[in-house]
């Protein structure tokens, strides 16, 4: 379905990161996002992929369920058609790429594989509560 990112992938930049469980924020993602890439970035872009990020993770996935890195990036990047955004699909694969190399290294992001939790039901962005 796509391909697979493996997290955990080293990155010379995040090696020696030091991350605390509240470097899970915008701003926090934002510069080592900018950091990483060798593109311009604007900020209104950004600004349109975070929150694209942000309905995926918390309303499409939910807690405790899984999903493809694919699945994220598409979602991401129909948002960002939504509001009349067009952004090179690529690039958004480099950007999310950083994005779930960084966040998977801050405690408590990601559940551990053993953690025993009741997944709430995916929704899609078209069915109300």
């Amino acid at each position: 379905m796509g391909k697979i990112i493996e997290f955990g992938t080293p990155k010379q930049s995040l090696e020696n990161a030091h991350l605390r469980e509240d470097a899970f924020t915008e701003p926090v993602v934002h510069s080592v996002i900018l950091s990483e890439i060798d593109f311009e970035l604007p900020d209104n872009i950004w600004y349109e992929i975070n929150e694209g990020f942000e309905y995926f993770w918390n309303e499409e996935v939910g807690f405790g369920n899984d999903f493809y890195f694919d699945e994220a990036c598409q979602s991401i990047y129909n948002h960002l058609k939504s509001v009349h955004i067009l952004y090179s699909y690529d690039k958004l694969e480099i950007i999310m790429d950083i994005f779930f190399n960084f966040i998977e290294k801050i405690p408590g992001v990601f559940l551990d594989d053993n953690a025993k939790v009741i997944p709430r039901k995916r929704r899609d962005k078209d069915e109300e509560f």
